[in-house]
C-alpha cells in the first residue's frame, strides 16, 4: 500500500501541471505526455516552435520532473536558450536532446547552464555539434554531475575527443558514446596520454578504426575499469582482436561487441586463449567469419563460463558450429543466442534442441537462410530443454505447414510470449493451427507474415 505522502506528493505533481496547462495546445500534449510514476517528460517527435519551447521552460511545474527527452523537437540554438535559463530543472537528472538542430553555439550555452545541479545523464547524439562544441563542453564548471554522455553522430572528430579526454569533465565520465564521430585511428593513438578510469561503458562504433587504432588503444592504460566495449562496424580485424585479447587493460571486459568488423576465426581463437578477457557475459560477432572452427574454440573456452548473451549471426557456422555450441562444456548460462544466417539446417537446430545447455535460455533467435525444415521444428516443439524460452524467433526458413503443425502441439513452451514464423511458407491452414492452438494461448505475440 503506498504511504499517505506518496499519494500526496503524486496529487500535487500532477495538479501543479493541470494548473499550468492553461488551455493551450501545448499545455495539453504536455499533460498526455506525462509519466507520473517515473517523474518524466517525453515529448520525443513533437515539433516545438521557439515561442513554444519558450513557454515550456517557464512552466514552474517542471521542478518535479526527474527525466526530460526533447528528441527530434526541433530545438536548435537560439531556443536552447529559454532551457538554459529555467530555474525549474534542478531536479532534473537525466535530458535528451538527441535529433535536434544543435551546433557549437547551443552546446556553448549548454556548458554555462547553472539551472541543472543534479543532471547525470545527457544525449546530444545526431546534432550539428563539431570539434569546438565538444571543447566547450570539456570546460564546463557548471555540469558537475554528468557522468553519461552520449555525442555520437556528430563530427567531433579526434582533437575534439580529446578535450574531453583532457579535462575534468571528461574524467567524471562512466559511460561515454562516441558512434560515428570521426574519432579514426588518428584518434585512437591518442588516448595513451590520458586516464579516464571511471569509464565503465565505451563505443567506438562506425569511427573506420583498423587493427593500427585498436593496437594503440591496447597498448594504453587509458580505460583501466572498462567493462563494456562497443567497437562494431569498424575494420578491426584479426590483429586488431590479438592486440585487444593481450591487453591487460581489459581484464574487467564483461560485455563486447564486434559486430562486422573483418574477423575470422583468428580472432575467435585470440579471445578463447586470453589470459585475460576472463570474465565475458555478452559478446557480439554478428557478420564476420569466424565459422565453426573459431565456434568451437570459444565453446571449449572456460572465458566464456559465464556468457549470458551470445550472437554468432552470419558468420558460416553451418551445422556444426551449432553442434559445437550445443555440446559446449560451459555455455551453460546462456539467456540469448543468435545464430541468423548460418545455414545451420535440420541437423544443427537437433542439436540445440537435444542439448542441456539451454535451461536459462530465454532468447532464441534462428531467422534467416538457416534452411530450417519442418524436421527442425519438431525438434524444438518436442524438446525438454527450453523451461524459460520467452521468444522464438524462425523468419525466413522453410518448415512449411508440417513444421507449424509441429510447433502447433508443442507442450513444453511454458514460458514462451513471442513466436515469429513469417516467411516460411506456411499456409492458411497451417496459421490456423498456430492461432488455435491450445498450449500457445499463452503466446502474447504471434508473427505469421
Amino acid at each position: 500500500m503506498k504511504e499517505a505522502k506518496d499519494i500526496d506528493d503524486s496529487l500535487e505533481f500532477l495538479r501543479s501541471f493541470e494548473k499550468n496547462a492553461n488551455d493551450t495546445e501545448l499545455g495539453e500534449l504536455v499533460l498526455q505526455r506525462l509519466d507520473r510514476h517515473n517523474k518524466s517528460l517525453s515529448l520525443q517527435g513533437n515539433r516545438l516552435t521557439d515561442t513554444e519551447f519558450k513557454n515550456l521552460f517557464s512552466l514552474e511545474s517542471l521542478k518535479y520532473l526527474k527525466s526530460i527527452d526533447l528528441s527530434e523537437t526541433g530545438m536548435n540554438s537560439k531556443s536552447i536558450g529559454y532551457l538554459c535559463t529555467s530555474k525549474w530543472l534542478k531536479n532534473t537528472e537525466s535530458l535528451s536532446l538527441s535529433n535536434n538542430n544543435l551546433n557549437d553555439d547551443g552546446i556553448f550555452l549548454l556548458s554555462k547552464a547553472i539551472y541543472l545541479p543534479n543532471l547525470t545523464s545527457l544525449d546530444l547524439s545526431s546534432n550539428e555539434i563539431g570539434e569546438l562544441g565538444a571543447k566547450v563542453l570539456s570546460l564546463s564548471k557548471s555540469l558537475k554531475g554528468i557522468y553519461s554522455l552520449d555525442l555520437s553522430y556528430n563530427r567531433i572528430e579526434s582533437l575534439g575527443i580529446h578535450s574531453l579526454a583532457n579535462s575534468n569533465f571528461g574524467r567524471q565520465l562512466k559511460f561515454l558514446k562516441l558512434r560515428d564521430t570521426c574519432l579514426d585511428n588518428k584518434g585512437m593513438e591518442g588516448f595513451s596520454s590520458y586516464s579516464l578510469d571511471k569509464i565503465k561503458l565505451l563505443d567506438f562504433s562506425d569511427n573506420s578504426i583498423s587493427n593500427k587504432g585498436m593496437e594503440a588503444l591496447s597498448l594504453s592504460n587509458t580505460f583501466q575499469n572498462i567493462n563494456q566495449l562497443i567497437l562494431n562496424n569498424n575494420n578491426i580485424g584479426d590483429d586488431g582482436i590479438f592486440a585487444l585479447s593481450e591487453s591487460e587493460m581489459f581484464c574487467n571486459l564483461e560485455s563486447l561487441f564486434l559486430a562486422n568488423n573483418d574477423l575470422t576465426t583468428d580472432s575467435a581463437i585470440s579471445i578463447s586463449k586470453s589470459n585475460t578477457i576472463t570474465q565475458l557475459k555478452n559478446i557480439d560477432f554478428n557478420n564476420n567469419d569466424i565459422r565453426s572452427e573459431g565456434t568451437k574454440a570459444l565453446s571449449h573456452s572456460t572465458n566464456l563460463q559465464s556468457i549470458e548473451y551470445l550472437d554468432l549471426g552470419a558468420n558460416g557456422l553451418g551445422a556444426e558450429g551449432a553442434e559445437a555450441i550445443a555440446n559446449s562444456p560451459y555455455i551453460k548460462k546462456l539467456k540469448s543466442l543468435r545464430l541468423n544466417n548460418n545455414n545451420i539446417k535440420d541437423v544443427g537446430v537437433a542439436a540445440i534442441a537435444n542439448s542441456k545447455n539451454f535451461n536459462s535460455l530465454e532468447n532464441l533467435y534462428l531467422e534467416n537462410e538457416n534452411w530450417i525444415h519442418s524436421e527442425g521444428a519438431k525438434a524444438l516443439a518436442t524438446s525438454e530443454g527450453f523451461p524459460r524460452l520467452r521468444q522464438l524467433v524462425l523468419t525466413l526458413n522453410v518448415i512449411g505447414d508440417d513444421g507449424a503443425f509441429h510447433l502447433a502441439e508443442a507442450k513444453n513452451f511454458p514460458s514462451l510470449e513471442q513466436l515469429n514464423v513469417a516467411g516460411n511458407k506456411i499456409s492458411p491452414k497451417g496459421e490456423d493451427a498456430l492461432k488455435n492452438s491450445p498450449y500457445l494461448q499463452h503466446i502474447k505475440s504471434l508473427e505469421l507474415v
